[in-house]
């Protein structure tokens, strides 16, 4: 049997080819999934890091057929990891709540207003927006409205990470329309983008009127 290391070091190899058939199948058969990916949370690499994000939505998908209350136990860990009382702080715990969020619709009713509520807690404002984006790609409707006024308010804000994410959440769930204020926003923005598995250079701009 493989040990613990040599099981991290395969699902971080996956990760650094990142095929989305390959890792849903890793999600359905490997029964430390979420232990190996919260690990892979704070690999020294971003982009494992990022992949690892998505791939902890991947692993909720799997717990959350057909009953999703495996995967509520994943949410309610990492929204543990948000807390100080936790000792040790999960800084993509968002992240992963939106990633789990948009593979799972039976959670939004419970968790995403939740999650919204981290809009304006630090360190977690830019990952937020990023989660509701994420969120967004799968239910527009629903981000709308448990958040659009709120990223709406948070496009003036003066860290271009935040505005351009909540742009690009709030173009998302409620149209370029949204956030035509910043159409020509030209500040520089990195995202993950999670339907590619990479890291995109993009503007303000570009986010705002949903080119991105």
């Amino acid at each position: 049997m493989a040990t613990r290391r040599e099981r991290k070091d395969a699902a971080r190899l996956l990760l650094e080819r990142f095929e989305p058939g390959a890792v849903d199948r890793w999600a359905r058969s490997e029964p430390d999934a979420w232990g190996i990916v919260q690990r892979l949370l704070f690999d020294d690499d971003a982009l494992v890091r990022w992949r690892a994000v998505e791939a902890a939505g991947r692993i909720a998908a799997a717990r959350g057929r057909p009953d999703p209350e495996g995967a509520r136990d994943m949410v309610r860990r990492a929204l543990w990891l948000m807390n100080d009382e936790s000792g040790g702080c999960l800084w993509l715990a968002p992240e992963v709540l939106g990633a789990a969020l948009a593979s799972v619709p039976a959670l939004r009713p419970e968790f995403l207003q939740v999650l919204a509520s981290f809009l304006e807690e630090e360190p977690f404002r830019e990952g937020t927006r990023w989660a509701l984006w994420r969120v967004a790609l799968a239910a527009p409707a629903e981000v709308a409205a448990a958040a659009a006024p709120a990223l709406a308010a948070s496009l003036a804000d003066p860290d271009p990470a935040v505005r351009g994410h909540a742009a690009l959440a709030l173009a998302a769930a409620a149209g370029p329309a949204a956030a035509a204020a910043l159409a020509g926003d030209p500040a520089p923005l990195v995202v993950f983008d999670p339907r590619t598995g990479t890291l995109r250079a993009t503007t303000v701009g570009e986010a705002a009127a949903g080119a991105f």
